[in-house]
């Protein structure tokens, strides 16, 4: 999902794209970008909990002027569910973040994958 979220960003124009694991990325290094997505799979109800932490520690940096969208993946009747949680957090824990489109909730087949039909090139599209 993020692999294609990021291609169709880099389509869109004069974009770098890098995609980041909470674990693989100091949440400092958010102040030097200009535009933050925030994406995570949907486990039990909730958004994965490395992304929810990632996002606790950077509620704490100065992050303004910044834009971003959120997305998700589910499985079964979880549309959106993640994706939700993931705003309102944005919302209320780092609102200086402005959220600019709605966010995207991509099906995937199982657990671990694939995206179902037609979904990649819906997030293309949101990139």
């Amino acid at each position: 999902m993020a692999s294609a979220v990021a291609e169709g960003t880099t389509e869109s124009g004069n974009v770098e794209c890098v995609i980041e694991k909470p674990g693989e990325m100091h949440s400092d290094e958010l102040t030097l970008l200009d535009t933050i997505l925030f994406g995570a799979p949907n486990h039990n109800q909730e958004p994965a909990r490395n992304i929810m932490k990632f996002m606790g520690r950077a509620t704490i940096l100065e992050l303004d002027q910044k834009i971003g969208a959120i997305f998700d993946t589910y499985t079964g009747g979880n549309k959106g569910v993640a994706a939700s949680k993931l705003e309102a957090m944005v919302k209320k824990e780092i609102p200086c973040i402005k959220i600019v489109v709605q966010s995207l909730s991509a099906r995937v087949e199982d657990r671990r994958g694939p995206l179902s039909e037609g979904e990649i090139e819906r997030a293309l599209a949101f990139g």
